[in-house]
């Protein structure tokens, strides 16, 4: 940690000093200057609104209420002075975009001004951020409602800043879609992105198409019934509040895939038309719609057409990811459309149904967009696309003159754990860990494209997929017990990442450093604290450990503002009841010291513990070569890698090469190893291997005959993950003879 970080986290806990380095916002604004005092707010603060800006004034107000317990009186803007809020829309403000505004906090005053309702709300929301985090909680706090004076100028960085929730997996009630909205503005996000539809679920009611919810709504049977969907009146409801928060809703019908729950209610939208059922359990099903009867067609019309006047939106979403041509090879319909449209691939035909619903989406002006596989058939003209596992489609859409929304799985799915801790809760294996650092160094526009290419990237998009809850029951509510299991579960897998996300689509990638990131982080865990969202506790920030004559010295300093730490030095792993860091400690071992947050009782992180030194653990082995990284490994085909043996083979003899397992949710398998001197294969030992879960056949013998002075020794194997890349590992070398 080093000394700035430090100083920061006294500033930030003592609170000593208000510098513009030190205004604790996030997203962090592009302009701020600070100035002396601060305004006090009492109730007697009046809150004046110019013309157009009444609800954001009464908003304020609401906001406001609970934690103060001020019912602040509203009036229209005047020559009135005195202790006053004043929201004024000003469509002549310059140089602050249509989402941007100012915030001008004087002793007496404070000034809000913006050219739109969007930027009048988040000027409030920074507003919010600038006073005592008391004032995110629900009920009086007893604090003294002092507003540091400030001059803030502020837009964001792009226009798409936007969260994935998936419903369909996982159903919630509109209560929680509402809460996670909240959760959201209080980040300046603004597009919610719906999974209404999947294989496991259809959660819209549509009155042309009744049994999508009766039949599609639900799977299982009996106590095993699971299910719900959301009526009209709950999307009206959804959308009002999603209004209120300068929320756009993008809901997502999918096509031709991932509706097999469609398909259930309404054999005849397959190509086989037999009877389905809505799946148990979350894979990529071979069942779609067909593309070759115009009845299909007919019912996605009408059921876009529902889902329009629903959702006043721009966009509606169509998926179009993972689709699986089997049914369509089997299918006669299919064939003749693909004759009568002179199509030559199945991938074409699911271009020629993406764009044949753009068109119709066009005709009542709304946008299409999709997952980047929608860009294999042949991209609809207008469409827009959301990349979500290929980077060069991101590329490909911008220079065709596509707009395209960055939901890249190595930064923004939020449905995998941050870490391999132990702990962790039960999270999406199939890619490695995101941690919030991961989340925030990343910038949503390749750097390949042009800058006139660049204005096609809208934003940056996060995703939380809720497949989980389908493998672990344990993740669920029960009707029994009023807990909100479900809802503590998203909430932690959201926030922070949620933050991390906010600033990058909103602050300039110029102004963005992690490290002033993780300071003023440490104040947002105290808002998630007063709102009482659930969120994961960081680890305490820990120092290398200093040898001294007698053992070794350990500092730490907390990543949340005003938590404990707590931690143990005989290898047991820490309570809230452990004992309390207050100054440097003593060890003799710092293999033995563990430490973690405390913000309550509720809230804590998982232990932090210095890694092992692999080296000293595997020492029996030899030396270390290399090491395999969990995303670099090839799945379930081996291909070869490569480590440099130069030096460490250094005379005729016998090695051994062994490869060791560290962590990961998939084994290592190995079948070949070589050593290669300057392109040619001088040693080879043939043999199926494995380590992860066990050892068995690991270590390859290899014998050096015609040892050359000076060469370049390179080991080859061939390797791969045995049903992913989640694999970890190092690759040692010895001399036998």
């Amino acid at each position: 940690m080093t000394m700035k970080t430090q100083l920061l986290m006294s500033m930030m806990l003592f609170g000593s000093l208000v510098t513009a380095d030190t205004v604790n916002i996030i997203p962090k604004p592009t302009e701020v200057q600070t100035k002396t005092g601060v305004f006090e707010l009492n109730n007697s603060t009046t809150i004046l609104y110019s013309e157009g800006s009444q609800m954001q004034a009464q908003q304020l107000n609401d906001y406001l209420k609970p934690a103060t317990g001020y019912d602040l009186k509203i009036m229209r803007a005047s020559r009135s002075s005195g202790n006053t809020i004043l929201l004024k829309m000003d469509v002549d403000l310059a140089n602050v975009g249509e989402e941007g505004y100012t915030l001008d906090v004087g002793k007496d005053r404070i000034v809000i001004t913006a050219k739109t309702d969007a930027g009048l709300f988040y000027g409030i929301q920074t507003l919010r951020q600038l006073s005592p985090t008391e004032i995110y909680s629900g009920s009086k706090a007893a604090v003294g409602w002092q507003i540091p004076c400030v001059q803030i100028k502020d837009s964001p960085t792009y226009p798409w800043r936007g969260m994935m929730l998936d419903v369909s997996r996982y159903f919630f009630e509109k209560e929680y879609v509402i809460r996670y909205m909240e959760m959201m503005a209080m980040h300046k996000l603004n597009v919610l992105h719906l999974h209404i539809v999947d294989d496991p679920g259809w959660r819209i009611e549509i009155d042309k198409y009744p049994k999508l919810t009766e039949i599609g709504g639900f799977r299982g049977k009996g106590v095993k019934k699971y299910g719900g969907y959301y009526t009209k009146e709950d999307i009206r409801e959804i959308v009002e509040h999603a209004n209120r928060l300068q929320i756009e809703i993008v809901p997502e019908i999918e096509l031709p895939a991932h509706c097999q729950s469609a398909l259930a209610a309404y054999p005849w939208l397959g190509c086989t038309q037999q009877q389905l059922e809505v799946p148990t359990t979350c894979y990529i099903s071979r069942e779609i719609l067909c593309a070759g009867r115009e009845s299909t067609y007919k019912f996605l019309e009408e059921v876009m057409t529902e889902v329009i006047d629903m959702f006043p939106g721009r966009f509606i979403h169509v998926g179009g990811d993972e689709a699986k041509y089997d049914r369509w090879k089997q299918c006669p319909d299919c064939k003749k459309k693909m004759q009568d449209e002179n199509l030559k691939e199945y991938k074409h035909l699911q271009g020629y149904m993406t764009r044949r619903i753009e068109k119709f989406l066009m005709t009542k002006n709304r946008r299409l967009i999709g997952w980047d596989e929608i860009l294999d058939g042949g991209l609809a003209p207008n469409a827009t696309v959301m990349t979500w596992h290929r980077p060069k489609t991101a590329v490909e859409a911008a220079k065709s003159g596509n707009n395209v929304v960055m939901a890249l799985t190595g930064h923004a799915y939020f449905d995998t754990p941050e870490s391999k801790l132990p702990g962790e809760p039960p999270a999406a294996t199939w890619l490695p860990p995101i941690s919030l650092q991961k989340a925030y160094e990343w910038e949503p526009v390749p750097a390949s494209l042009s800058a006139d290419e660049k204005k096609f990237i809208l934003g940056a998009h996060g995703c939380l997929w809720t497949d989980r809850f389908m493998h672990n029951p344990i993740l669920q509510d029960l009707a029994t017990m009023d807990e909100n299991r479900s809802f503590q579960y998203v909430d932690y897998l959201s926030l922070p990442r949620m933050s991390a996300l906010a600033e990058v689509t909103w602050t300039p990638q110029k102004m963005r450093s992690w490290e002033d990131f993780a300071n003023r982080q440490a104040i947002q865990y105290n808002r998630y604290t007063a709102g009482k969202y659930h969120f994961r506790v960081p680890q305490p920030v820990v120092q290398k450990p200093v040898k001294m004559t007698d053992g070794y010295k350990i500092s730490m300093a907390s990543p949340v503002n005003g938590a404990q730490l707590r931690y143990t030095t005989d290898g047991s792993y820490p309570t809230v009841r452990s004992a309390l860091y207050t100054q440097p400690i003593s060890v003799d071992n710092p293999q033995d010291f563990s430490a973690i947050t405390v913000v309550n009782k509720r809230h804590a992180s998982l232990a932090f513990k210095f890694p092992e030194d692999k080296n000293k653990r595997f020492a029996k082995y030899g030396v270390k070569i290399g090491e395999w990284k969990s995303g670099k490994v090839s799945a379930g085909t081996y291909k070869p890698v490569k480590f440099d043996a130069t030096g460490k083979i250094n005379k005729n003899g016998t090695y051994e090469v062994t490869f060791l397992y560290t962590g990961g949710e998939q084994r290592l398998d190995i079948e070949k190893v070589e050593v290669i001197v300057n392109g040619k294969v001088v040693a080879r030992d043939v043999h199926q291997g494995t380590t992860g879960g066990q050892n068995k056949d690991n270590t390859y013998t290899l014998k050096i005959t015609n040892y050359e002075t000076g060469a370049n020794y390179t080991i080859q194997a061939n390797v791969m993950g045995d049903t992913g890349n989640d694999s970890n590992g190092v690759v040692m070398l010895k001399a036998v003879q």
